[in-house]
């Protein structure tokens, strides 16, 4: 499915209709890959339709679980919210109804966010469309198998990859903003330095089309910037759905490092290379180029995610919300809530981010890592200061099989997609191909407030690289 003969054809035909179709799909991948934690009853979604106004009337699309939506439970993957009905909607929310578009329910994740494998949720694993023997990524696993296996648009959040590793393990389009493009307001937060709501699509227009929709800007979040290049940005998006714009490859300049490529799976690495190839022979301006130690970046995202996690889900104390244990006081029932209510990860990363900032820790651990975080965002701006992009892998290997990447040991799949978060840059995940019948990707990563250069050359590579057509359950 894509979004423009959709929207040609709700024109012409009842959104009820057209709807009705898309949920039908929903139930399926569903049924087959636990994509959802709640898949909304027809009959809301129909009243909602009814009442719906704008040019996408009739579009229901999924919504991972950690945006808050009013009316519909939104869990956060954990047992600890599994009652928890938000009384507002997320700002993202906001913007998608002015369009007319309705959620269709609520998407499985990692709880709370805190994985890349959808292996630690409350409500089961969700399964790879691929090969259902394989992860799907996370922690917006949900999401992009919805759009994977003949949907078209869901939305995610991104916290250090979650958005752009799922979607390479899908085979479909990730984007990450900039930090601040789009409102957090009702993002019910795991690392709010870190973490940004985005789309998942199959075709590039389709994602333009969403970023351009969730991207409005938003008093209640003062971290969106009323920034020019914002504006800018927004208007060549509008630009490129209306028109389409062609680009010319050779003036573009992109670089990569092979010593940061060849950290990955000898299979994963050697697609990455054929990649740079095909990129080389299409015209774009190559070079490999030394990126210093942005290794380092994926055990200080670990400590500052972390720290900032304790933090925020100190919230969860059986007192106003979520899971209650009763007991003879506060602190008993505090304990008790907390301990049934979230899973082991979470327990892990509460505790170690609670150790690291403890007095005494603080200059060993996460004030260095902070330190180590603007040096990586320094690095990162010097090179794109000379080059339009950054690629890198999307993840260093094809999806593990259940139980390979469980816990800390899964932590590398992490290794680029960590980058850009740390520095608040766009990235865009491309699908690259498969290894052994999975799917991976590339990592684009560009400037600040560059989103609409980093979807011209997605769509540019529409049918060079991959087929947006594609998908694991057929047309």
């Amino acid at each position: 499915m894509e979004l423009k003969p959709i929207i040609e054809l709700i024109k012409e035909n009842d959104p009820i209709e057209i709807a009705s179709k898309l949920y039908e799909t929903y139930k399926d991948v569903d049924y087959k890959f636990n994509a959802f934690i709640t898949l909304r009853p027809w009959e809301d979604i129909g009243e909602d339709i009814k009442k719906a106004r704008g040019e996408l009337r009739g579009i229901i699309i999924p919504v991972k679980d950690n945006i808050s939506t009013k009316g519909i439970l939104t869990t956060c993957g954990s047992r600890i919210l599994k009652n928890y009905i938000p009384p507002y909607d997320a700002t993202v929310i906001r913007h998608l109804k002015k369009y007319g578009i309705v959620v269709a329910g609520k998407t499985n994740m990692d709880e709370f966010a805190m994985g890349n494998t959808n292996e630690n949720s409350f409500y089961g694993p969700v399964y790879n469309p691929w090969n259902k023997d394989h992860v799907p990524g996370g922690s917006s696993g949900g999401s992009a198998v919805a759009v994977a296996y003949n949907g078209f648009i869901a939305l995610g959040s991104d916290t250090g990859g979650s958005i752009r590793q799922p979607a390479a393990y899908n085979y479909v389009l990730g984007l990450k903003p900039t930090y601040g493009l789009v409102s957090r307001h009702g993002l019910i937060s795991y690392g709010e330095s870190l973490e940004q709501i985005g789309p998942i699509a199959r075709f590039t227009k389709d994602l333009a089309y969403i970023t351009y929709i969730i991207s409005e800007y938003d008093e209640n979040d003062i971290t969106m910037p009323e920034d020019h290049r914002r504006v800018k940005m927004r208007e060549n998006l509008i630009r490129f759905i209306e028109k389409g714009v062609s680009i010319e490859p050779k003036t573009y300049r992109i670089a990569y490092s092979s010593k940061f490529i060849d950290y990955a799976d000898p299979m994963v690495s050697t697609k990455i290379h054929n990649v740079i190839d095909k990129l080389d022979s299409e015209g774009f301006k190559l070079k490999d180029i030394d990126l210093g130690y942005l290794e380092m970046g994926l055990p200080v995202y670990y400590i500052i995610a972390m720290a900032e996690a304790s933090s925020n889900l100190a919230r969860y104390d059986g007192t106003n919300y979520g899971l209650r244990i009763k007991a003879i006081d506060y602190w008993i029932a505090a304990g008790r809530s907390r301990a049934d209510g979230f899973g082991a990860e979470v327990k892990r990363r509460i505790i170690l981010g609670s150790l690291i900032t403890m007095k005494g820790y603080e200059n060993k651990y996460y004030i260095k890592a902070l330190r180590l975080r603007r040096a990586i965002r320094d690095k990162l701006i010097q090179v794109l200061t000379k080059f339009d992009f950054i690629l890198t892998p999307t993840a260093p290997t094809p999806p593990p099989k259940f139980g390979e990447a469980l816990g800390p040991e899964g932590y590398i799949l992490d290794l680029y997609t960590v980058i850009p978060n740390l520095a608040g840059l766009p990235a865009l995940n491309i699908p690259a191909g498969f290894v052994n019948g999975l799917p991976i990707g590339i990592q684009l990563i560009g400037n600040y407030f560059s989103e609409d250069e980093l979807i011209l050359i997605s769509s540019y590579l529409e049918d060079k690289i991959y087929n947006p057509r594609m998908t694991p359950g057929g047309d």
